[in-house]
């Protein structure tokens, strides 16, 4: 780690919307010494100060409910000088293993980045990370490893409480599962590129917005946009196509939960964690038909529960279970010889 004095001199503003967030974010930067010169909500009263108080380094807190206004949120990425940094504090509130030193190393190597120094970037983290559990330390993605054509496609589907629930089950995948996943988030479309950076640095999985025509591969999560109807072609070719009819819900769980059960059949699931609403049922439908697995996340570690239990009250459901459960099952699934124990 460098020592204090390195970092006496960067100074960090914090945006989030929530008190205990505030407070956990002021503890731990400071903890570690950093200065952090506003923490507040995104206010007008936030761009003020920064004129005064002359951050280095804009800390913006994110959770589908931190940013109601989206015109201070695109205020602040489109006229604001000042690097950002995204970040879900709530992934750092699950007391696991090792994960506020993971959390640590990582935003100092951004802060690096952001501000030019270079000392910090050459740093052996190895120590800071220790006692990180075996493997999850850093996302290691080799030029040698294999990328092979995703045959195996599950839809992940969640609404209110959906991102902490998705970081919860993707830390837990086996990095080397035979599966690539299709997610289909109820988050306004500001926050669709946040959420796959914040996804993307927890999990060992590649986490990526969708980019027409990026080929689909194994080990893999394509975040589904909110204005665009995705479809996986015959050569595993994402391909994005304007929305027939506006949807309900953006992006529509349904719909891709339909496409991508059409395309793969029974190679293909669908996993629905917490969420408000009836969107997945119809898309949940589809996908028995056509021989593919629908998981739901059990009531009791939900944020909101109606979104799986109205699958579970249609009978639709093959799996009710918490999040890294359901991550532990899916490795069974496939390392048995007989799937259909699921």
């Amino acid at each position: 780690m460098p020592s204090n004095h390195k970092l006496d001199n960067i100074h960090i503003a914090v945006a989030s919307g929530s008190i205990r967030h505030r407070k956990y974010l002021q503890n731990i930067m400071q903890g570690i010494g950093l200065k952090i010169v506003i923490n507040e909500p995104l206010s007008e009263q936030f761009f003020r100060k920064l004129d005064s108080t002359f951050p280095d380094v804009i800390l913006l807190d994110i959770d589908e409910n931190t940013h109601d206004d989206s015109g201070l949120l695109d205020r602040l990425l489109d006229d604001v000088d000042i690097p950002v940094i995204f970040n879900d504090i709530s992934a750092l509130t699950h007391n696991q293993q090792g994960e506020q030193s993971r959390w640590y190393a990582k935003l100092l190597l951004k802060i690096a980045e952001l501000t030019g120094r270079p000392e910090w970037e050459a740093l052996d983290l190895s120590k800071v990370l220790a006692d990180t559990p075996s493997g999850k330390v850093a996302k290691v993605r080799s030029s040698n490893a294999s990328q092979d054509l995703a045959r195996n496609v599950w839809v992940l589907g969640a609404s209110l409480g959906g991102p902490e629930m998705l970081t919860k089950f993707l830390m837990a995948v086996p990095e080397d599962l035979p599966v690539a996943f299709i997610l289909a988030q109820h988050l306004g479309e500001n926050f669709m590129a946040l959420l796959a950076e914040q996804l993307d640095r927890m999990t060992s999985f590649t986490v990526m917005p969708a980019e027409e025509g990026h080929v689909l591969c194994h080990q893999q999560v394509v975040i589904v946009p909110v204005d665009r109807r995705l479809t996986i072609n015959p050569i595993g070719a994402l391909e994005l196509q304007p929305l027939d009819v506006p949807a309900r819900y953006s992006p529509s769980i349904d719909l891709a939960a339909g496409d991508i059960g059409l395309r793969y059949g029974n190679k293909a699931g669908m996993i629905i964690f917490s969420g408000m609403g009836d969107d997945a049922a119809m898309g949940a439908k589809k996908m028995r038909e056509v021989g593919g697995q629908v998981w739901a996340q059990e009531a009791q570690s939900c944020v909101v529960s109606a979104m799986p239990d109205n699958l579970r009250l249609r009978g639709l459901v093959n799996v009710s279970a918490t999040p890294v459960e359901m991550a532990k099952m899916l490795s069974t699934y496939y390392s048995s010889e007989r799937s259909e124990n699921y």
